[in-house]
């Protein structure tokens, strides 16, 4: 971006002055931007030089230019596929802008207004320590909910905005949110976790969203009543009772108090919940602090 936004080609001098890419002028920046200038070149992004000439201290050096006509791609979009690719963009945003740059480029229209986001692709720093986790099968300790995890990490995915891995603590498979990590993350041996199979991204994480979280499950029951105990019972199932009334009781398997929550309330006065009583007092207490706060 700095060479494309400077009008004429600039020296590597120039590059270290008004950059805070390269520490100094020393052999070991300058080994870094030769890296630079590698990894541009073999992602299709031409860099032109030209000879610095002269008697200055520059004179012999070089001159550096990346020119938009090499970057601009001409896709020759119409403007449907144009507006297909601004309104992709405007579903899922990066950490940097990306987008905006990347629709210049293709010609698809200028900066995107306020996107309606659905995802926020963000790299938390544990992604490559876990990758690495996973590749050699070291075993990862963190804090988690509270408490020390020791898991045998099996998978690294991205799901509803969110990555998560995927490992077995205490021999159960589990998914943990990374940017829910309490402490740094601690990397065992080499080959200190056992083997397991692999679930394809897909399949890593429930479809149930009451089995979504690590913690160790739950039971609760819970009594629906009519006109919404036939629904219920089609969709989940696990009924232990049924009432004269029409009302069943039905045994759910929870790992996530907050979605047990969610789907618990959207019931409204036709569900209750009957036990565990941690759970009810979950439920309670977060309705009282509701209602306090109203």
């Amino acid at each position: 971006m700095y060479l494309r936004a400077n009008p004429a080609p600039v020296s590597w001098a120039e590059i270290v002055r008004d950059t805070d890419l390269y520490v100094d002028d020393g052999p070991s920046s300058k080994k870094t931007f030769e890296r630079d200038k590698k990894d541009l070149r073999s992602s299709g992004i031409p860099i032109h030089t030209e000879s610095i000439g002269g008697s200055d201290e520059a004179a012999g050096g070089t001159r550096y230019a990346i020119r938009d006509s090499d970057v601009f791609l001409d896709l020759e979009l119409s403007d449907e596929e144009g507006l297909a690719i601004e309104m992709a963009a405007s579903m899922v945003q990066f950490d940097a802008a990306w987008e905006i740059d990347a629709l210049a480029k293709l010609g698809a229209g200028t900066s995107p207004g306020p996107p309606p986001l659905r995802a926020q692709l963000s790299a938390p720093d544990e992604l490559i320590a876990l990758h690495d986790a996973v590749d050699k099968k070291r075993v990862i300790s963190f804090v988690y909910g509270g408490q020390s995890r020791d898991v045998e990490p099996v998978l690294v995915f991205w799901r509803r905005g969110a990555w998560y891995v995927h490992g077995y603590e205490d021999g159960v498979p589990k998914n943990f949110k990374v940017e829910r990590f309490q402490s740094s993350l601690v990397l065992g041996a080499e080959n200190s976790a056992a083997t397991y199979e692999v679930p394809d991204p897909a399949d890593a994480m429930a479809i149930d969203p009451l089995l979504h979280g690590p913690d160790d499950g739950l039971v609760a029951r819970v009594l629906v009543n009519p006109p919404l105990s036939r629904l219920v019972e089609r969709d989940r199932g696990g009924v232990i009772e049924r009432r004269d009334d029409g009302s069943v009781v039905i045994e759910v398997d929870v790992r996530s108090p907050g979605a047990f929550r969610s789907w618990l309330f959207g019931m409204g006065d036709h569900a209750i919940v009957l036990s565990p009583p941690e759970l009810v007092e979950d439920v309670t207490s977060w309705l009282r602090a509701l209602v306090d706060s109203a």
